[in-house]
């Protein structure tokens, strides 16, 4: 590979991730919009939900990351990225009891 081929690849690498924040950036302020929408009760009830199964997965089962998404949260693969991208990972890499979390 040449020096001009690998300019272009990081070149289309950049403009790759500058598309994937600005995606981000625009989910988080319709996520912040859709919660602020919310009435107390209805945030309230969002918070207990994820608090509860945030500890089944992590506290009681001390499942991995996956578990956690796949098996307490029934979500697919498609929100192994958001839940890094919400902070979720670090949370859980935080919580894990033995060190061994196998994510």
């Amino acid at each position: 590979m040449t020096d001009e081929n690998i300019k272009k690849l990081l070149v289309e690498i950049n403009a790759i991730g500058q598309e994937m924040h600005k995606y981000k950036d625009q989910y988080e302020a319709k996520n912040d919009a859709w919660w602020n929408g919310l009435t107390e009760k209805e945030r309230q009830d969002a918070f207990y939900a994820v608090c509860k199964r945030i500890y089944q997965g992590d506290i009681i089962d001390q499942g991995s990351y996956r578990y956690v998404l796949y098996d307490v949260f029934k979500f697919g693969p498609e929100m192994y990225g958001a839940g890094m991208d919400c902070g979720y990972m670090a949370i859980h890499n935080s919580i894990v009891v033995d060190g061994d979390d196998n994510a």
